[in-house]
């Protein structure tokens, strides 16, 4: 995968510059709400009366970007001369930007020009204050409207960007409110505009003068810039052409979280070690590339920016036979966001066979960068390259075959759910502490690489204990991506159900995709194991007929099956305890979620005779299922296989295969205390 040359070719497959040759700097705005109708506005420096206000404009649309030169707030510690802002960047209007802008044309050479003198004009009658220092000067606040006809006394900027009047502070929204007199919340002032009403009535709106786009052209090195002519001849990296215009220095213009700046930061930190190693020679670029990646900087930011694992993540499609075709990019990027965010593996599948009608979006791959950033840098979590979109359909396929399908309920795990049955900590700010590993999980399915059997069923005991016990808090305050709220006041049971079936999905498609060091599913090496058991009734051996069919399906061998039946027991004595009245289950605090040895199994066993035999639990059904704990035993102690945490998983597994199940014996009280099943798909889905 080479950044540069896919944000490139992105930029030369979407981008016809249509829009102008600054496209690649315009920003979108923030989203406004549904209900809510975006205005845009004038901050309005009028000369003649010596008066600053706030006018409105129009309603906002989406060329306003374009026609007022949206270019967002300046990165890091870069002067803050953008004249058009967000309401929210209001503070830097009334603050610095005009100073920032005079400062920035007179490091320019156009401080002599019209807008140059403009900002003179504005300085001369005492409506800005310029200063010397970046970040310094101020708008003249004594200069607005409401001060001067004595409705207001004095107003100020606090350090946060809100507006004091008195005793009394105002957002931005709520203080351009005073001057335009709408009371109407659902109007949302979105944009503001600085714009200069001349001594003779001349209307000049700052952002469209030609003055101040020539300054931002230059800053930004957009176009034929002067002086390029002149040096030194280098190659640029990316077309091979040599020119004097070539130059490592355009990096610097690179949105500080964008993904040209992910390749620059990487390849001048790895490049610092090298001996003898020289950046500039290595890794110039060519004026006209430079505008290409600015560009492809916007389409990635635009149109590729997706979310994973809670992270921020470029997800960036590449062809593996030819350039790219733009017509079947966007789906790309639909098929790929359907794997992380698809609940029904089903629908998802159904729909990538119904919109692939040939094989051409097959010979494509993707590559997924998943990084943090503070707004001023990045930090790279994790990079998954060259996954071809045949890998993630087999992935599609096999998790959605895996699917299990109880009283009516399907069990299924898209990519996106992994990242609900991995436990994932977060720290004071929210920031996800271990996310790593599920990142290096879902690099280990996406590339192929081996996974450790054991690892699965660790992360599976660990997310039942961390579950658990959050859910037996008063409020939960941590490990939130398990999804926890959704099993709150009594609904752990289901919780443990969901997790328990999503981890037989996962633990079989890994061995479907020959992902797993050690199959650990592999069913019985016997066959007509049921005729080893017969009971009197037949609505018991129906029951256990339809616990052995599962086994069956999910490949499960002889000790696994003890488990499982001694899980069953389990949920037995948990319902009575519950009809009992117990704020809790008692008998799963005899579970060690950190794992059990085949002894501590053996101890567990014989506590759960004891309890169904104080609870009066004896039944033809329990003692089936008795039966069938003895018989897999028997057939495996000698040979024991399971390791601690796989003798912990299986035992839950049985337990919740019961969850939401009216098992023969069950009696009216236990049918009460358990919650009815379809609660749980209402809550959970």
């Amino acid at each position: 995968m080479s950044l540069p040359r896919l944000t490139t070719l992105l930029a030369e497959q979407i981008n016809d510059g249509s829009k102008g040759e600054f496209d690649s700097i315009i920003k979108n705005i923030k989203k406004v709400k549904e209900k809510e109708e975006p205005y845009v506005v004038f901050l309005v420096f009028h000369l003649c009366m010596d008066s600053i206000y706030f006018e409105l404009d129009k309603k906002f649309n989406e060329e306003a970007i374009y026609d007022y030169y949206y270019f967002g707030n300046n990165s890091a510690a870069a002067s803050q001369y953008y004249l058009t802002r967000e309401a929210n960047s209001l503070k830097y209007l009334l603050s610095s930007t005009f100073s920032d802008l005079g400062n920035t044309l007179k490091k320019n050479n156009l401080e002599d020009g019209e807008l140059g003198h403009i900002i003179k004009n504005m300085e001369g009658r005492g409506m800005i204050k310029i200063s010397d220092k970046k970040g310094g000067g101020s708008v003249n606040l004594s200069k607005l409207s409401i001060l001067t006809n004595g409705e207001i006394e004095s107003i100020k900027l606090d350090g946060k960007g809100d507006i004091e009047i008195g005793d009394k502070k105002y957002s931005a929204d709520s203080f351009i409110r005073l001057f335009i007199k709408d009371e109407n919340k659902s109007n949302k002032f979105v944009l503001i505009v600085p714009k200069i009403i001349s001594e003779n009535g001349e209307e000049v709106i700052l952002p469209r003068h030609k003055d101040y786009l020539e300054l931002v052209k230059i800053e930004n090195k957009l176009g034929e810039i002067e002086g390029d002519n002149q040096g030194e001849e280098k190659i640029c990296y990316i077309c091979k052409k040599s020119s004097v215009d070539v130059s490592s220095s355009y990096s610097k213009k690179f949105d500080r979280t964008g993904i040209n700046k992910i390749f620059t930061t990487t390849t001048i930190n790895t490049s610092q070690y090298l001996r003898n190693f020289n950046y500039d020679h290595n890794y110039s670029i060519c004026s006209k590339c430079y505008q290409k990646l600015k560009s492809g900087e916007k389409v990635v930011a635009e149109q590729f920016r997706s979310k994973i694992a809670g992270e921020d993540a470029f997800i960036i499609p590449e062809a593996m036979l030819s350039n790219f075709d733009y017509k079947y990019l966007n789906y790309l990027k639909k098929f790929v966001d359907l794997s992380f965010s698809s609940k029904d593996t089903a629908a998802w599948v159904t729909e990538i066979d119904s919109e692939v009608l040939d094989n051409d979006i097959k010979q494509y791959c993707v590559n997924f960068i998943i990084y943090r950033t503070d707004g001023n840098s990045v930090t790279i979590m994790e990079t998954i390259e060259d996954v071809p979109m045949l890998r993630l359909d087999l992935i599609a396929k096999s998790l959605e075959s895996n699917s299990i399908l109880l009283d009516y309920k399907t069990y299924n795990v898209s990519l996106g759910y992994i990242y609900r049955l991995i436990p994932v900590r977060v720290n004071n700010k929210g920031e996800q502490l271990d996310i790593g590993r599920v990142l290096s999980f879902y690099k280990a399915v996406m590339s192929g690489e081996k996974i450790r059997h054991k690892i699965l069923f660790e992360y599976a005991c660990e997310a039942l204990d961390k579950g658990l016990k959050q859910l037996g808090k008063a409020r939960i305050d941590n490990y939130f991506n398990l999804g926890l709220v959704n099993y709150a006041n009594g609904y752990e049971d289901f919780f443990i159900k969901r997790l328990m079936m999503s981890y037989i999905v996962l633990i079989k498609t890994c061995q479907d995709l020959n992902l797993m060091d050690k199959e650990t599913l592999i069913g019985l090496e016997k066959e007509d194991i049921m005729d080893n058991f017969n009971t009197s009734s037949e609505k018991v051996n129906a029951w256990v007929d339809r616990l052995e069919s599962f086994l069956d399906k999910q490949g499960f061998g002889e000790s696994q099956r003890a488990m499982f039946f001694l899980g069953t027991l389990i949920n037995r004595v948990a319902l009575a305890q519950v009809e009992k009245k117990h704020k809790t289950k008692p008998i799963l605090k005899k579970i060690q979620m950190q794992g059990m040895s085949e002894k501590e199994v053996i101890w567990l066993y014989n506590d759960v005779l004891e309890k169904l035999i104080q609870y009066e639990k004896m039944s033809m059904f329990t003692e089936a299922l008795m039966n069938r704990f003895n018989y897999y035993y028997g057939l495996s102690h000698n040979s024991w296989k399971l390791s601690e945490h796989e003798n912990v998983f299986y035992i839950m597994a049985g337990y919740s295969y019961l969850v939401g199940t009216k098992p023969l014996d069950i009696t009216k009280g236990e049918e009460d205390a358990q919650k009815d099943f379809s609660m749980d798909e209402e809550k959970t889905e």
